[in-house]
């Protein structure tokens, strides 16, 4: 593993302004490489994401800062995004190159790919990364300073460079557009790519495979709401205006909206914004009702909600901001089960 300060320059402004980082001027590259790189290689990241539990996002920074977006020697003639050194269990091939000591030892790949899935196995099979896999999937904060505790890296600005580099390259929604409705990590169909264009919001989610909960009819209650009721959120996805409730995006419905409407409006897949919301390829939004962005949380700090009359589980899965399956799980309830006035339904453990 290079564990130097790697000579990266992302943009002047960029990484002086937003985190005081002077470059030091070998492998330059500007935002218009960290964007190509994203589009090149997230599915891998994603993939990976699938495989072994491993955020995109994180995978992702580092392959943009271990790589100089894919710039590197190291890179363009290894394969190898993650700067990871042989070591003495490592029987492929090899490249040397001058890191800390002249002509290190460093793994060589057939492809990006290769290397991409080294990293992965690279912190899942050795003891000293075991408590990344203990921490929130969705946590890229922990996992980028967890990382730099474990001794990944010695630069102390490490975490703070991945973290600003996943916050402005908005590469959380890559973790978001892994992980199914149920909080489990989707498998893509493998037909379509995410065509995304991050610098002008021109960003298409793949179509996925989903397996969710089909509740509700057109004539069930819904969980409406107004702007004031709940804090703004932000996402550059869309011109529409966000909301934020138990830690979930939402929009609210206006009249005539359909899911696939709203789909279009925040760049998610119509597929998504149904699995999302729990409905069925029947139901459509009415005007003000709260339509998720993201999957719910997988509980809610409201530890009890008591039924009044006209409920349904999917009312309150949508009230308080909290996957269908999960209130399923906690209240020993399945899709045909029928709540009452004045039942308990649990929310949380």
């Amino acid at each position: 593993m290079q564990k130097k300060t790697h000579p990266i320059i992302v943009t002047a402004i960029f990484f002086m302004g937003c985190l005081g980082l002077i470059p030091q001027g070998k492998a330059q590259y500007n935002e218009q490489d960290i964007r190509a790189y994203i589009s090149q290689y997230q599915n891998i990241a994603i993939a990976k994401m699938q495989e072994h539990r491993i955020p995109a996002s994180i995978t992702m920074a580092q392959g943009i800062l271990e790589s100089a977006c894919g710039m590197s020697r190291l890179a363009t003639e290894g394969n190898n995004h993650f700067g990871i050194k042989c070591h003495e269990n490592w029987d492929g091939d090899t490249i040397l190159i001058d890191d800390d000591e002249l002509q290190e030892c460093f793994r060589k790949y057939e492809n990006a790919e290769a290397s991409y899935n080294d990293h992965s196995l690279f912190l899942k099979n050795r003891k000293r990364y075991a408590n990344l896999f203990e921490l929130d999937i969705m946590d890229y904060e922990s996992w980028a300073r967890t990382l730099k505790a474990d001794g990944y890296a010695t630069n102390p600005k490490y975490p703070d460079i991945l973290i600003s580099l996943i916050e402005r390259f908005q590469l959380a929604r890559l973790d978001t557009l892994s992980m199914s409705g149920d909080g489990t990590v989707v498998v893509s169909n493998g037909d379509d790519n995410i065509n995304n264009n991050m610098n002008d919001g021109e960003q298409k989610a793949e179509e996925t495979e989903h397996v969710f909960v089909p509740v509700a009819t057109t004539s069930a209650k819904v969980f409406t709401a107004v702007g004031n009721d709940y804090p703004s959120g932000s996402s550059p996805f869309t011109y529409r205006k966000v909301f934020e409730n138990n830690k979930t995006y939402f929009v609210i419905a206006k009249k005539n909206d359909t899911y696939e409407s709203i789909a279009g409006d925040v760049q998610v897949s119509a597929d998504n914004i149904r699995t999302f919301n729990d409905a069925d390829a029947k139901m459509q939004p009415i005007e003000n009702e709260i339509v998720y962005i993201e999957a719910k949380a997988k509980n809610n700090p409201t530890k009890i909600h008591i039924v009044v009359a006209g409920e349904t589980l999917r009312y309150i899965s949508q009230r308080y901001g909290v996957q269908l399956q999960y209130i399923f799980k906690y209240n020993n309830l399945n899709e045909k089960s029928i709540i009452h006035p004045g039942d308990q339904i649990l929310l949380r453990h």
